[in-house]
């Protein structure tokens, strides 16, 4: 048996070596013979389909973030009202939760809506849903039908918007047009006096 030498084999005789040498900067673009024959075809469908997809991603954010933080300065600004519905579900210091459960919304949505640190905002959306879902709306404990129904509309809409929280956290980042915050850092205290 011959000891190896961490050099692999000639590749077809080309000379590339593909265990040794530096790696050509930027992500390797892999063409098909086709468009290797009409090269700048597959470079404007490329173009189309990102400023597609970022715009999609945009308005995405937009209209997800955007509920979440909108819901969640309802929480507070109806507080008394929605703790007297909390309380009547059965949550213990229902007025608490309602301004805990607003602030969760608030810094999910903005996080999303932002782009600042997603996935926690996304994290935050779904302790939201997954918390506050089986007990506000818990369907299956009505005996009224009109109320069972409305009920398993709101638990199956809240189940809808896990996914798609769900579907943030595994979207990769950095997401284009977003606020960027160094590692570990705050961000910067705002006056709004």
């Amino acid at each position: 048996m011959t000891e190896r030498t961490g050099q692999i084999e000639d590749v077809h005789g080309s000379g590339v070596y593909p265990g040794s040498g530096p790696l050509p900067p930027g992500r390797a673009i892999v063409r098909s013979p086709a468009e290797l024959g009409h090269p700048e075809v597959r470079r404007r469908a490329r173009v189309s389909a990102h400023a597609l997809e970022t715009a999609a991603l945009l308005a995405g954010r937009a209209i997800f973030g955007g509920y979440f933080l909108y819901n969640g300065i309802n929480h507070l600004r109806n507080r008394q009202m929605l703790g007297g519905y909390a309380q009547s579900k059965g949550v213990p210091a229902a007025t608490a939760a309602v301004v805990g459960s607003g602030l969760l919304l608030i810094a999910g949505g903005a996080s999303i809506l932002s782009g600042a640190n997603p996935k926690l905002g996304a994290a935050l959306i779904s302790t939201f849903l997954l918390g506050v879902s089986p007990q506000m709306h818990a369907f299956w404990r009505d005996s009224e039908p009109q109320e069972r129904m409305q009920n398993m509309t709101h638990f199956l809409k809240n189940l809808a918007l896990l996914g798609g929280g769900l579907i943030v956290a595994a979207h990769p980042e950095p997401w284009p047009v977003s606020i960027h915050l160094p590692d570990g850092a705050a961000p910067p205290a705002r006056s709004f006096t």
